[in-house]
């Protein structure tokens, strides 16, 4: 039986905050089960990976917070798909007075330091289907 004081906490913790929480055990949990069936202990990954075991233990223990480069490093050295992305659906039919509007982003970079981001700008196209045959 929870607390009342429990409760009130479970009830004001943000949506986007249990997603998080939930998606972030998942992923822990079957980085787990590969490493165990795969016969990798801690310490091989971080070897393998070039990494710290300290870190590798944080990555498992909720202390990090995955980017989907680590996301992909991971999954390429065990070998095994450790988050699925669904197939993204088809269009539907294109009905009249349909337009989209789609949304490109151009980064220019410092020529004194190329990893510095010094200005970005953001250009939509809007493409009218209307008359589309």
């Amino acid at each position: 039986m929870k607390s009342k004081i429990f409760q009130e906490v479970i009830d004001e913790t943000p949506e986007e905050t249990k997603i998080f929480v939930r998606l972030y055990a998942d992923l822990a949990v079957r980085i787990n089960q590969v490493m165990r069936d795969k016969g990798y202990s801690q310490n091989m990954l971080a070897e393998k990976l070039d990494k710290r075991p300290s870190e590798i233990s944080k990555w498992l223990n909720g202390e990090h917070n995955f980017t989907l480069r680590s996301i992909a490093k991971l999954q390429a050295e065990l070998g095994e798909t450790l988050l699925e992305i669904p197939v993204q659906r088809p269009m539907p039919e294109i009905n009249e007075n349909v337009s989209v509007t789609r949304y490109t982003m151009t980064v220019y970079r410092s020529k004194s330091n190329p990893n510095e981001d010094i200005e970005w700008k953001r250009a939509s196209i809007k493409t009218d289907y209307n008359n589309v045959g």
